[in-house]
C-alpha cells in the first residue's frame, strides 16, 4: 500500500481505537468506588460516560500520533505508537492505584511525593510488587509493539469503520455531558455521584442558565429530592461507626459567619457590639484558620470537620453534614439564614441537603440590604419559636455578606477613613490599600451593628445563657499585604486569606484566650461532643480535634480553595495546585530555597484518606 499521510492517520487512529477495550479493562479497577446506579438515568449516564469519556481519552492519545504522522513514515511510526500507548495504559493503571488510596487522580505532586518518600511513609511496596509491575510493563510493550506493526505497518483492519467509531464516541460523549446538565439541575444523585471516578472528567452544568430562562425551578427540584434518610455517601466510610449521641439538656446553637472577615477586624472599634458581648465571657482563638480561602471550602470545613479533598465527593453524592442530621434527629428547630444564596455555592446539596424546606436566599438589592433583611427575618423566626412554646432547642445560622461586597448603606456608620468603593480594575501592586481596607472594615462594622440587635434579642428572651454562640468567618481577605498584588481571596493560603476570628461563648465554655493553632475542622467535633452528646471517638467522624480541648495546638492545619490545597505550618505553606504542581513558600509567600517536603505533608496525605473505603 502507498505510504500516504491519509493512510498514516487512518491506521494510527485505528490503532488508538484498539486501545479502548484495554482501557475499559483497566478502568474496571475504578468500579469498587462507584455507587452503581439502579435507575434509568443513572444507568444511561454510566454507559454513555464509560464509552464516551474513555473514548475521548483514547482520541486525545491519538493526537500526538497524528502529529508524528507528518514526519515519520509508517514503517517506523509503529515504534512511537507502541511506546505512547504502553505509557498511557501504565499511567491509567497507576492512576487506579492512587485513586484507590486517596480518591484523587495522579498528578505531578503525587509523583514528586513518591520520589521524595524515602521512608515509605506514603507508598510502601514489597519487592514482589516491583517484579509484577516490571512484568506488566514488559508485557504491555510487547503487546503494543505487535499490535502497532500489524495495524500501522501491515495495514491490517483497514476495512474497519474507524471514522464511524470515532463519530459514535463523540456523540456518546456529548450525550453524557447533556445528561449530566439535566441531572445536576434536578439533583439526581445517581448521576452526579458517578463523576469522581473518571480521570480528567469535567462534567458540564447549566443550572443557572436553565433557571434564568425559566426552564428550572430549583426550589421545586430540590424539594422533590430532599431527604434526611439514606443520604450518606455509599463509598465513604463516614462515620466509621454508628454515632451514639444524646444530650440531657441540649443547648441552642447559633453560628454567625461574616463573609471575608479578617482576623484583625475584631475589636472594640471595628466590632464594638460583638466585643462588648464576648470579650469577657467568650473563648477567643488567636491563631485560628479556616479550612478554605473561599466560601465553599471554608464553610464546608466548619460544618463537616473534613478537609477540602472530600468536597466534590460530598457534593456529587449530596451528602449532608453529620452535624446537621444529628440535630435533626434530636429535633432541633433549624433557622438557616444567609444573605447570599445558598445554592450559588452548593450548600443546598451538601451541608443542608437533608433540610426541607430550606430557605435559599434573602430579598434585597445589595449585600447590606440583604444583611439587614436577613437579621429582621431571623428575629421574626425566633419570635415565632418562642410563641409556639416549642420545648426543643434550636439551631441558627446567620451568614452576613456586606464585607464580601464592600457594601455599606447610606445610613451606615463609617468610622474608618479614608474609604473608597472597591473597584478591582483600579488595583495594582503599587495601589494604596488603605481606602479599600477601611471600606471593608466599615462593612464589618455595619454587620456588627446588626449582630448587636441579635444579641440584645437573645438576652431579652432569656436565651443568651442557654445558647452556644460561634462567631467566625468563612475565610479572610487580602489587601496586597505582602506587596505581591494579591487582593480578595481564593488566591493563596497566607494568613490574610485563611486566618480568621473565632470566638465561642455559651454554657460550660471557659472564657479566655487560646494561643495554639486551631482550625475550622475543630468546630463540628466540639459541637457534636459538647452540644449533641456524641460519645464516639472524634476519629469516627471528623479530622479535627475538639476546639474546647485544653492545650489544643495543631502543628499544621489544612486549607483549600476550589482547586488547590495548602498545608499551613508555623514557618511555611506547602501549596498543591489543581494540576499537581506544588510550591513550598514562607508565610509571606516567598519561595523557600531548596525546601524539601516536611513531615506535615506526609501526615496530611495520610489524613486525606481517613474516611475513604
Amino acid at each position: 500500500m502507498e505510504d500516504t499521510l491519509k493512510r498514516r492517520w487512518r491506521t494510527t487512529l485505528l490503532f488508538s481505537l484498539f486501545q479502548l477495550p484495554l482501557v475499559w479493562l483497566i478502568a474496571l479497577r475504578y468500579l469498587p468506588y462507584l455507587a452503581v446506579p439502579h435507575d434509568a438515568m443513572g444507568i444511561a449516564y454510566l454507559v454513555l460516560t464509560w464509552v464516551g469519556h474513555f473514548g475521548m481519552l483514547v482520541l486525545l492519545g491519538w493526537l500526538p500520533l497524528g502529529a508524528l504522522s507528518f514526519v515519520i513514515r509508517a514503517r517506523w511510526l509503529w515504534l512511537p505508537a507502541a511506546l505512547l500507548s504502553a505509557l498511557g495504559l501504565c499511567a491509567l493503571l497507576l492512576d487506579t492505584v492512587v485513586y484507590s488510596q486517596y480518591r484523587f487522580h495522579v498528578n505531578y505532586f503525587m509523583i514528586s511525593l513518591f520520589l521524595d518518600d524515602k521512608n515509605g511513609e506514603i507508598f510502601s511496596f514489597e519487592p514482589t510488587t516491583w517484579v509484577v509491575v516490571g512484568g506488566c510493563v514488559l508485557a504491555t510493550l510487547l503487546l503494543e509493539g505487535w499490535l502497532a506493526r500489524r495495524l500501522i505497518v501491515d495495514g491490517r483492519g483497514r476495512r474497519l469503520p474507524a471514522g464511524y467509531a470515532t463519530l459514535g464516541i463523540v456523540l456518546m460523549l456529548l450525550g453524557s455531558h447533556a445528561l449530566h446538565v439535566v441531572a445536576d439541575a434536578r439533583y439526581v444523585r445517581s448521576v452526579t455521584q458517578q463523576v469522581g471516578i473518571y480521570p480528567l472528567l469535567f462534567p458540564a452544568t447549566a443550572k443557572d442558565f436553565m433557571e434564568d430562562h425559566g426552564w428550572l425551578d430549583p426550589r421545586a427540584a430540590r424539594a422533590a429530592r430532599a431527604d434526611i434518610d439514606a443520604k450518606q455517601a455509599e463509598n465513604l466510610n463516614w462515620p466509621k461507626h454508628p454515632l451514639t449521641c444524646q444530650a440531657d439538656e441540649p443547648p441552642n446553637i447559633l453560628v454567625v459567619l461574616i463573609d471575608s472577615w479578617r482576623a484583625n477586624e475584631y475589636g472594640p472599634k471595628n466590632t464594638p457590639n460583638l466585643y462588648a458581648a464576648l470579650n469577657q465571657t467568650g473563648r477567643r482563638y488567636l491563631d485560628h484558620y479556616s479550612g478554605g480561602n473561599a466560601t465553599r471550602n471554608g464553610t464546608m470545613s466548619l460544618f463537616y470537620g473534613l478537609t477540602g479533598n472530600y468536597y466534590h465527593y460530598l457534593n456529587n453524592t449530596q451528602t449532608p453534614a453529620l452535624l446537621i442530621t444529628q440535630m435533626q434527629k434530636q429535633r432541633y428547630a433549624l433557622g438557616i439564614f444567609s444573605s447570599a444564596s445558598l445554592d450559588s455555592v452548593g450548600f443546598d446539596r451538601t451541608i443542608f441537603s437533608s433540610v426541607s424546606p430550606l430557605r435559599l436566599s434573602t430579598q434585597g438589592d445589595s449585600p447590606a440590604a440583604r444583611d439587614r433583611q436577613m437579621t429582621e427575618d431571623w428575629l421574626d423566626w425566633l419570635a415565632r419559636q418562642e410563641s409556639e412554646n416549642d420545648p426543643n432547642p434550636w439551631f441558627g445560622m446567620l451568614f452576613y455578606d456586606a464585607p464580601h461586597g464592600y457594601d455599606i448603606p447610606p445610613d451606615g456608620e463609617t468610622p474608618y477613613q479614608p474609604e473608597a468603593p472597591m473597584d478591582y480594575l483600579d488595583l495594582g501592586p503599587d495601589t494604596d490599600p488603605t481606602p479599600y481596607e477601611n471600606r471593608h472594615r466599615n462593612a464589618a462594622h455595619y454587620d456588627d451593628a446588626l449582630m448587636g440587635k441579635v444579641i440584645d434579642d437573645l438576652k431579652a428572651k432569656g436565651e443568651w445563657n442557654d445558647t452556644i454562640v460561634i462567631v467566625t468567618a468563612d475565610h479572610g481577605q487580602s489587601f496586597n499585604d505582602f506587596g505581591k498584588n494579591y487582593w480578595g481571596h481564593n488566591s493563596n493560603f497566607a494568613s490574610p486569606q485563611t486566618h480568621v476570628p473565632m470566638i465561642v461563648n455559651g454554657p460550660g465554655i471557659e472564657p479566655g484566650e487560646v494561643q495554639g493553632m486551631t482550625s475550622h475542622l475543630d468546630v463540628a467535633p466540639m459541637l457534636m461532643r459538647h452540644a449533641l452528646g456524641c460519645t464516639n471517638p472524634l476519629s469516627d467522624y471528623a479530622q479535627g480535634e475538639d476546639l474546647l480541648e485544653p492545650g489544643i495546638d495543631h502543628p499544621w492545619v489544612q486549607s483549600s480553595s476550589y482547586i488547590d490545597y495548602g498545608i499551613i505550618e508555623p514557618d511555611r505553606i506547602t501549596v498543591i495546585d489543581g494540576t499537581g504542581q506544588y510550591d513550598i513558600l514562607d508565610r509571606q509567600l516567598d519561595p523557600v530555597p531548596d525546601a524539601q517536603f516536611s513531615p506535615a505533608v506526609f501526615e496530611a496525605m495520610q489524613k486525606f484518606q481517613q474516611f475513604y473505603r
